[in-house]
């Protein structure tokens, strides 16, 4: 057992703490995160203002948030390529090359759409 105090300094009776060297956990163990940035002071107050969640919940939802986006724009860059691969190989050589990247003009447009002189 150990027994300790603030800034490692010596503890007045009855003050100290004890733990345990070896049976310790980290699980519920709480750093403080220290933000200096104003932006980032003023978007969480704006988020905590609509929500009514705290600071902590607030900064945690939005991690696991982009978290998700980040993990999905992984996934999805396999499919990206596989579709990619797909147009270059399979879609876009059996485009007549004049056609091939022009641009359709309104009237093109409004006809495959279904739209005529009366609207659809």
């Amino acid at each position: 057992m150990k027994t300790i105090c603030g800034s490692g300094r010596a503890c007045p009776a009855g003050s100290s703490t004890t733990i345990d060297k070896f049976n310790h956990s980290t699980e519920n163990l709480e750093m403080a995160l220290n933000i200096k940035n104003r932006e980032v002071e003023r978007l969480i107050d704006e988020v905590v203002g609509v929500t009514g969640e705290s600071k902590t919940e607030a900064v945690r939802k939005a991690l696991a948030e982009r978290r998700g986006r980040l993990m999905l724009e992984l996934r999805e860059e396999p499919r990206r390529r596989r579709v990619r691969r797909f147009l270059e190989e399979e879609v876009w050589p059996k485009i007549p090359a004049g056609v091939r990247g022009r641009r359709l003009t309104r009237e093109e447009e409004d006809e495959i759409l279904g739209y005529g002189p009366e609207g659809v």
